[in-house]
């Protein structure tokens, strides 16, 4: 393993060489440090109901596989990769199971469908789940890789470098998916005004 391949200054190569030894309080620490992060991941393919699982299944794929872990990337990259393989093994279980009834599936409330202001009255919270609702059609209906990006980006709250590194492309391709994707959800909500 190459200790300097980890991010500069963040101190999870020294950690990982602990956790790799069997120090668990090293363990702790680096899923502290990743904790958030990987959440959001999750939130982002999963959902909010699923996400905390989806994150500790993650952890304990990592736990398990720590000999794995060849520091060609930084360890917070190798972890939003089990992530997202995590998630995406979810939701393809999810597609063979049994089709769950219609009224089911509109119970579910997709997590941009929330709006975080409570305080707002009746007509003001209609405005804001009709506009969330355009901007979670539009994300929907981006290609799948830009939609990928695009929810890294702004859901999950990861820089560009961290999408490629996450996803095994180069940054170049995350702007270009990033932009065509932004430009296409900026169309889609200026034609629904």
């Amino acid at each position: 393993m190459t200790v300097g391949a980890t991010e500069p200054g963040d101190g999870d190569g020294v950690l990982y060489l602990k956790a790799r030894n069997g120090d668990r309080e090293a363990f702790a620490e680096l899923v502290r440090r990743n904790q958030r992060r990987l959440w959001l991941v999750c939130r982002q393919y999963v959902g909010p109901d699923e996400a905390d699982a989806a994150a500790q299944e993650t952890f304990l794929k990592a736990w398990r596989r720590l000999d794995r872990f060849d520091g060609r990337s930084a360890f917070s990259t190798w972890l939003t990769r089990i992530a997202i393989n995590t998630c995406l093994d979810e939701l393809r279980r999810r597609r063979r199971q049994v089709a769950t009834t219609a009224g089911e599936d509109e119970d579910r409330e997709p997590a941009v469908e929330r709006v975080a202001d409570g305080a707002a009255d009746p007509e003001r919270r209609a405005i804001q789940r009709q506009a969330v609702a355009r901007l979670r059609h539009a994300v929907e209906a981006l290609p799948e890789r830009q939609r990928e990006i695009f929810r890294l980006r702004f859901f999950a709250e990861l820089e560009l470098e961290e999408i490629a590194r996450a996803l095994g492309v180069h940054v170049g391709t995350v702007k270009r998916h990033l932009h065509r994707a932004v430009h296409r959800i900026r169309r889609e909500l200026e034609v629904a005004r």
